[in-house]
């Protein structure tokens, strides 16, 4: 039984969540995902804790109670102009910091250097610093997809039961995985998924993570190519909407392809499509709220 049919939907039903990646890290970003979110297609997004501008997005929650809002949790900061650090401090987690001060740049450094202890004190400090600023957290999801690698991987579901928040993470095909030489991926992830069935904790069916390599004038037909071959079940579709500003192309050089995810998602267009299509959109404070109301329909 898959996600869209525990949560009363039937087996052939396609179900989207339409995600912003990267909320709270640049004024750009929230103002994009907060008209996306309001006006547009999006149905929830993901805010960057230790980011300069997550306390805009905390208080965009505060004063938008409704708005689907998880924390994508994050163990680098990939960008060499613009960094963050961790919260917590570096007594308690000195394998968080890289040289400079600031979480790693890049995802092999922070499995290199950091430790599952220090991994899980951080990662709750960055959930419970969103509870405390007033963010109802729906989800929780990955920056870079760190957390979601081996070393972290048990933290990260603890995570999820731990504070019953959905977390992102999706039930692959084994054989896949081995053909594509991911078997120890899969020897990992297998007893973190029974985890999740035994505590009948909700699992997503697919996930789509959009290529940001795509180049704008792509970008359009890219989506709509894969709403129009959307599987059936639950998916988690991520995009990062930024408006056009000197601070994002300073950042980084998907400045032009976040502007474009803004423009495409701005408006009610791309629902009208997936309407069209057949295509129910839902968000992640339907899924979390079922399943902490113990309403799923059973099942693994």
């Amino acid at each position: 039984m898959n996600l869209a049919e525990r949560l009363g939907y039937s087996a052939d039903d396609r179900v989207l969540i339409l995600n912003a990646d990267d909320v709270g890290s640049t004024h750009a970003s929230n103002a994009a995902t907060f008209e996306c979110l309001e006006r547009g297609s999006l149905t929830s997004g993901s805010i960057l804790v230790p980011a300069a501008w997550s306390p805009e997005a905390a208080a965009y929650a505060r004063g938008h109670p409704d708005a689907d809002l998880g924390v994508h949790l994050t163990l680098t900061c990939e960008y060499d102009g613009y960094r963050w650090r961790p919260i917590t401090e570096r007594s308690r987690g000195p394998g968080l910091y890289d040289e400079e001060g600031y979480l790693w740049r890049t995802s092999a450094e922070a499995i290199e250097h950091i430790s599952p202890e220090e991994a899980d004190l951080e990662l709750r400090a960055q959930i419970d610093t969103a509870v405390k600023a007033g963010i109802d957290v729906t989800h929780l999801d990955t920056h870079m997809g760190t957390v979601i690698q081996p070393k972290f991987m048990e933290v990260y579901f603890s995570l999820g039961l731990d504070y019953k928040i959905p977390i992102f993470a999706f039930r692959p095909n084994p054989d896949r995985l081995r053909k594509a030489g991911m078997s120890g991926y899969w020897d990992a992830l297998e007893p973190q998924l029974a985890r999740l069935d035994e505590a009948g904790f909700p699992v997503l069916d697919h996930i789509f993570a959009t290529q940001l390599e795509v180049p704008p004038q792509e970008r359009s037909a890219y989506f709509r190519e894969f709403f129009e071959n959307l599987r059936p079940g639950v998916t988690h579709f991520l995009v990062h909407p930024t408006h056009a500003s000197d601070e994002v192309a300073a950042m980084t050089d998907s400045a032009p392809s976040r502007a474009m995810d803004y423009e495409l998602f701005k408006d009610r267009s791309i629902a009208e499509q997936l309407e069209k299509l057949g295509i129910h959109t839902i968000t992640y404070r339907e899924i979390r709220d079922t399943y902490r109301a113990g309403s799923f329909v059973n099942g693994a």
